[in-house]
Parts: C-alpha cells; structure tokens; sequence
C-alpha cells in the first residue's frame, strides 16, 4: 500500500518537530520520530484496520509521548493518505478546520 503525505501533514510534521527541539531532548525526538516511521511502514504494510477511527472515515493514533494525534484516511485500495499531526493539548476544534 502507498503512504502519502498530505502538504498540511508535512507542514503540522515540521512545526511539531520545532516545537519539540524547544522543550525535548534529542532523544525522545528521535522516539517521535521512530514512531512516525514504524506507523508509516505498519500503514504500507496492510496494518490500517488496527488503528482507531476517529471521524469522517478518518483514523488516528497517538504517537510521541502521547501528546501528538497522527490522522490518516485510506484513499482507495492502494493509497493511504497522512492527514496531519496535531498536538493534543490545542483546541479540538482546531483539527476540524485544519482537516478542511
């Protein structure tokens, strides 16, 4: 299966990671990262259904710490789509629009 990246997926990604290089160690950056990737791979993988659903045909997991939402939707057959990374202590309701 195809795993893509959405443009707010990247742009979320990148701002998370600066947030993170201001108030985590390098290592639990990396963990974040690691998990990024292991979620990535299980999603090429075939791995989707073991993920919880969220809303609008959309699943999600928590990954880094569990202070950072993964969103992610299946496409077709063949294409995963990563939607974005929202850090969970912000307003829910901001995912909403971001997610629009």
């Amino acid at each position: 299966m195809q795993v893509e990246f959405s443009e707010i997926a990247r742009k979320t990604l990148a701002e998370n990671i600066e947030f993170l290089r201001i108030t985590w160690t390098n290592r639990e950056i990396t963990i974040f990262l690691d998990d990024v990737k292991k979620i990535t791979n299980d999603l090429e993988n075939g791995k989707y259904l073991q993920f919880r659903s969220s809303f609008l045909k959309t699943k999600s997991v928590l990954i880094g710490k569990k202070h950072i939402r993964m969103f992610f939707r299946k496409e077709n057959d063949d294409k995963i789509k990563i939607l974005l990374f929202f850090d969970m202590r912000q307003d829910p309701q901001k995912i909403l629009d971001l997610l629009k």
